[in-house]
C-alpha cells in the first residue's frame, strides 16, 4: 500500500496517514480441484496466482503429464512473485520448472497476479505469432511499475535471471516492459547447469512444432490405410506409406524453415527415419 503514486501527489496537510500490517494470514486455496476441472481440454498458457510450493508442484506435475507423448496437451503458466531481492532470489533457486515461468517485482504497488494476468497475455499473444520470436522490449499495458528507488539494479536483475527469474525494465515512458522472459529451469538431473529449456521460445517453439506435425499428418492423410513401401495399389486410393510420409515431413520442415522456426534441413532429412511398427504394423 502507497500514497502519493505519481509524481507531484502529496497528502493534503493535517491528514496523518499510519499502515498495519494485516494478520490472521490463511494458507492459499489448494487448485487440485481446479486441475481436475481441466479435463481433457487444453490450456495452452495458465495463469499462476500462487507462488507457494504446494500448488506449484500440483501444476508442475499436470503440465508434465499434458507435455508428455500421450497427452500431447501441451501447457505453460506464468507467475509473479513480488518481494524482495533476497526474497525472489531464494524462491528462484528453490524451483527447476522449463513449464512455468516467474517474473520478480521489488515494492510492486499492485497484486501479484495483476502482474501475471498481463505477462501471460502480452507473451502469449506473441508467441502464438511467432514462438521464436524474443520478447523483449514488449509492454505491460494498465500495470504500473514500482518506484525508482524500488526497482532492481541491473546486476540484480542479471543475477536474477541466473536463478530462473524473469526480468522487466521500465521505458522512458514510464511503461513495464519485459526485458527477458525465461523458464525456471536451471539444472539437469545430474545437478549441472543446462539452458536448454532456459528460454520460454524454445518450450513455444517445441510445442508449435509438435502441433504442426500432428495436424498436417492428420490433414493430409485422415482415415488412410498404411501400406509399406513398394505396395501396389490403384491411384485414388486412401493409402499413405513411411516414404510418403516422410517426403511430406521434409515439405513440412522447408516450411518451419522458411518461418524461422528450425534450421539445418540436410542434416533433418539424412537423420530422418520413417517407418511401420514392427510390434503394430498399424503404427
Amino acid at each position: 500500500v502507497r500514497w502519493n503514486y505519481y509524481a507531484g501527489e502529496t497528502t493534503p496537510y493535517g491528514i496523518i496517514t499510519a499502515f498495519k500490517a494485516a494478520s490472521g494470514k490463511n494458507n492459499n486455496p489448494d487448485i487440485s480441484a481446479s486441475i481436475a476441472g481441466m479435463g481433457d481440454l487444453q490450456y495452452k498458457y495458465i495463469v499462476m496466482p500462487y507462488t507457494d510450493e504446494p500448488n506449484l508442484n500440483l501444476l508442475r506435475t499436470e503440465l508434465q503429464e499434458r507435455w508428455g507423448p500421450v497427452n500431447q496437451a501441451d501447457g505453460f503458466a506464468v507467475t509473479v512473485l513480488s518481494g524482495t531481492y533476497g526474497d525472489i532470489s531464494t524462491f528462484g533457486v528453490s524451483r527447476n520448472d522449463h513449464l512455468i515461468s516467474c517474473m520478480g517485482i521489488a515494492g510492486a504497488p499492485e497484486p501479484s497476479y495483476l502482474y501475471a494476468a498481463t505477462l501471460c497475455a502480452v507473451a502469449s499473444q506473441a508467441l502464438s505469432i511467432d514462438p521464436a520470436r524474443p520478447l523483449q522490449t514488449l509492454t505491460l499495458p494498465g500495470r504500473m511499475p514500482p518506484a525508482v528507488g524500488d526497482r532492481f539494479t541491473w546486476s540484480e536483475r542479471n543475477a536474477l535471471l541466473f536463478d530462473g527469474i524473469s526480468t522487466f525494465n521500465v521505458n522512458d515512458g514510464g511503461e513495464m516492459q519485459i526485458e527477458r522472459m525465461i523458464t525456471m529451469y536451471r539444472t539437469n538431473k545430474y545437478g549441472d547447469s543446462d539452458p536448454s529449456y532456459l528460454n520460454v521460445n524454445t518450450i513455444a517453439t517445441l510445442s508449435y512444432l509438435r502441433y504442426s506435425l500432428r495436424t498436417r499428418i492428420t490433414q493430409k492423410f485422415p482415415n488412410y490405410k498404411l501400406a509399406s513401401d513398394g505396395t501396389r495399389f490403384a491411384t485414388g486410393q486412401a493409402v499413405v506409406t513411411p516414404s510418403v510420409i516422410k517426403t511430406e515431413l521434409l515439405a513440412l520442415f522447408e516450411e518451419w524453415e522458411s518461418a524461422g522456426l528450425v534450421e539445418d534441413f540436410d542434416t533433418f532429412k539424412e537423420e530422418l527415419y520413417v517407418a511401420r511398427n514392427s510390434d503394430d504394423k498399424d503404427r
